[in-house]
């Protein structure tokens, strides 16, 4: 399973956007910018989104798990 993962990410590209604009932390942009690259195509896969972001696929896979279960509050919360 080499980054292959099919993540449903409700949010269109603009609410993205606008969101990637708002965030206060450099994590919580970064998590907004990897929802980004998978919805607007960049990247195909999580991968692909670690490799462009410069972090591990394990953290990105984390990442699209904490998504997958808490949609955008999930994946901006900051549990250890």
């Amino acid at each position: 399973m080499s980054g292959i993962y099919h993540l449903e990410i409700t949010e269109s590209e603009d609410e993205l956007k606008a969101l990637l604009r708002s965030q206060k932390t450099a994590s919580s942009k970064e998590r907004i910018q990897f929802l980004y690259l998978l919805k607007s195509e960049q990247a195909s896969t999580i991968q692909q989104a670690a490799k462009l972001l410069g972090r591990h696929r394990v953290t990105v896979q984390k990442w699209a798990k904490r998504y997958r279960d808490g949609q955008l509050a999930g994946l901006l919360s900051h549990k250890p």
